[in-house]
């Protein structure tokens, strides 16, 4: 369960790139751009995967233990449906295989041939018969696919959105937000819809802050395709300058989707870490060197793909791309809460950027 962002032919292609990319690193060649974001990409990972390997507090441990009951329980129904379905298509088959031999045989004798309607009767019976049950089994499914979904968003947002400087926390597993709130920060052209699921309402330190697990979709040969998957951010800011603008991206690996809502703003800063286009100035009072440290800070590895951000009059926006993996909602496998951890140190960091631009 979970937004996707790339097919696994394509994903496949990019594991090979980067693995590629790997090889082809000579020891006396000079280091290319590329080359350095792989290095920090796994010097990065390194450091998660130390972090990671640390054992969860008490408190943690509890919530988890929580999550995770929820979630068997809802595999074990999951897998009890299912298992129905399957029982009942067998049978199924076996009465329309029986009936249709019936009409081959017994049912071509004229003392019989009443036979034949019988068995077209039992047909019809046994697939009406499988359609219901699909229909019920499928709502049944979805309303249990949704109580899971509120309890288990309901766990993670009560313990990231935890303190005194978080009040009327609101959440909405499958609230969509609306389109406008992504297409207006200005990250991809031709943004054609979004879909969103976790959606939260919090008021934080005294302004609306809005979040949600989002993809920004664009149309790619008829189909939807997301120039952006992961965790969007949208706050209130005092930045004043009618008609100015400034976009940041921390510079990703292969998968990261470079920003090109770029009309009418410039690139100004161009490092191996970051990019920065605007048509303010005076950008740098904004983009203050604390601010971009903690932007920054955001470390780049396999699950965090890359960082963008958005300044306009009145709204700051920042959106963490992660990956697919991260991304997927847990079903069958043990919930991993490291992840929620990883999402908890990345909130903090968010807001530490939204309290500087303010």
């Amino acid at each position: 369960m979970g937004l996707k962002k790339y097919s696994e032919e394509e994903a496949k292609k990019l594991e090979e790139a980067e693995i590629e990319a790997q090889k082809a690193e000579a020891a006396d060649a000079p280091v290319s751009s590329d080359d350095e974001i792989l290095n920090t990409i796994n010097e990065n990972q390194k450091a998660e995967d130390e972090l990671n390997a640390q054992p969860l507090e008490e408190s943690d441990d509890a919530v988890r233990n929580r999550m995770e009951a929820d979630r068997q329980a809802f595999f074990a129904q999951q897998k009890k449906i299912r298992n129905l379905n399957t029982l009942f298509s067998v049978v199924v088959l076996v009465i329309l295989a029986a009936a249709f031999v019936i009409m081959l045989t017994i049912g071509r004798d004229e003392q019989y041939k009443y036979l034949t309607y019988v068995g077209l009767g039992v047909m019809v019976l046994a697939l009406a018969g499988a359609f219901v049950l699909s229909r019920v089994t499928k709502n049944k499914m979805g309303v249990a696919a949704d109580k899971y979904l509120k309890e288990l968003f309901k766990n993670i947002d009560e313990y990231l959105y935890a303190g005194n400087d978080f009040q009327n926390l609101e959440i909405g597993a499958s609230t969509q937000l609306k389109d406008e709130l992504f297409i207006d920060a200005r990250f991809y052209q031709n943004i054609k819809n979004t879909r969103s699921r976790n959606t939260v309402s919090v008021d934080y330190k005294g302004k609306k802050l809005i979040s949600a697990d989002l993809a920004g979709n664009v149309m790619v040969k008829n189909k939807l395709s997301p120039m952006f998957l992961g965790r969007f951010y949208d706050y209130e800011n005092n930045y004043n300058k009618e008609g100015c603008r400034i976009i940041m991206q921390i510079k990703g690996g292969n998968l990261s989707r470079p920003v090109d809502d770029l009309d009418g703003i410039e690139l100004v800063e161009n490092n191996k870490t970051y990019l920065v286009y605007t048509n303010d100035k005076e950008w740098k009072k904004t983009l203050t060197s604390r601010v971009i440290g903690l932007i920054t800070s955001l470390k780049i590895d396999k699950t965090l793909i890359d960082v963008i951000i958005s300044i306009r009059p009145g709204k700051t926006c920042i959106g963490i791309d992660y990956s697919d993996e991260a991304m997927a909602i847990p079903v069958d496998k043990e919930i991993d809460f490291n992840g929620i951890k990883r999402n908890q140190r990345d909130l903090k960091k968010v807001l530490s950027v939204l309290d500087e631009i303010r």
